[in-house]
């Protein structure tokens, strides 16, 4: 799934031209639907002079002017005349304040001329009209990302995939130039999970501080494990959690001590012996890191992982 760099909006008519096409509408309706035609036709110069026909003919409401300035802006933006599409995209915007698809068109075309700045201005007056946006949201997201504005990048983000779950996917999607891959979408689904449990689960707030680790947001990861140390002491999940954060950033020490916490809760867990043990390892400790690999493996004899470390250590054939 993908979104669109450009979005063009088909025009609401009556019921009654399907009910009663003898019904004489305005011209400026009739030409905006000639338009819609060649538009999906292909012929965007013969739809372009169409639209501008029935903005010409005065006739149109506020609401089908936005969508016809809208529609034109994209032809404008296809056949690469950026300045007559940003001109549509703003008054459309002026017609109808709460219109996203205009509000999405023209900060799209300010990214793509890298103009951050004035995208993020529009971003910010579209969600003041139109606060649940979620494709509105996740731009916002996505381009605080860019600017390494983390905090900021997460909150929209997770707000967006809240909204409109389907969105999350968008994320992980590499054919999707635009959006780009800027966070796991196991993060976006932890968010959720935390967001609409009640409580929140302790077991969620693990889980996206290893989606944070996966995606390199170490700070956020480290918050996320401390936090459910704070409320549940004995939880051995977050201190291996935040044992192999802290082995991330290089706090060697302090990891070895939270993966001995673990191993306290938890004695007979294989995965936290293999995971001091890779600590150890790196360190160039191999004789630790023996002893932690051969528990991991007395253990758990059917893991491959476990054994190919002590092939590697020369302990087993």
């Amino acid at each position: 799934m993908a979104l669109k760099l450009f979005r063009s909006s088909a025009l609401a008519l009556s019921m009654a031209f399907y009910i009663a096409p003898t019904i004489s509408f305005a011209d400026g309706i009739l030409f905006a639907r000639t338009a819609q035609e060649a538009q999906d036709n292909g012929n965007l110069e013969l739809a372009i002079e169409y639209y501008t026909q029935a903005l010409n003919e005065g006739d149109l409401s506020k609401k089908h002017q936005a969508y016809v300035l809208n529609n034109r802006g994209t032809l404008f933006q296809d056949l690469n005349l950026p300045i007559e599409a940003e001109q549509d995209f703003i008054q459309s915007i002026e017609r109808l304040p709460t219109y996203g698809d205009a509000y999405f068109n023209l900060t799209s075309l300010y990214l793509v001329q890298n103009k951050n700045d004035e995208a993020l201005s529009w971003l910010n007056k579209a969600l003041i009209e139109i606060p649940e946006d979620a494709e509105l949201l996740l731009k916002r997201g996505t381009l605080y990302r860019e600017q390494n504005e983390i905090e900021a990048a997460l909150q929209d983000v997770s707000q967006a995939v809240l909204i409109k779950p389907e969105l999350g996917k968008i994320l992980i999607n590499e054919s999707n130039v635009y959006l780009g891959t800027y966070i796991d979408y196991a993060t976006i689904d932890h968010f959720i999970t935390i967001l609409s449990e009640e409580p929140p689960s302790l077991d969620a707030y693990i889980k996206r501080a290893k989606a944070y680790l996966s995606t390199g947001f170490l700070e956020q990861a480290l918050a996320d494990a401390e936090y459910v140390i704070e409320l549940e002491p004995k939880s051995f999940d977050a201190y291996q959690a935040k044992a192999i954060i802290l082995f991330s950033q290089g706090a060697y020490d302090k990891a070895i001590r939270a993966f001995d916490l673990a191993l306290h809760y938890a004695p007979n867990n294989p995965e936290i012996f293999y995971n001091r043990g890779r600590l150890y390892k790196s360190l160039g400790d191999n004789n630790n890191a023996s002893f932690d690999f051969q528990m991991a493996y007395s253990i758990n004899r059917q893991e491959k992982k476990y054994r190919r470390e002590l092939k590697e250590l020369g302990l087993v054939k």
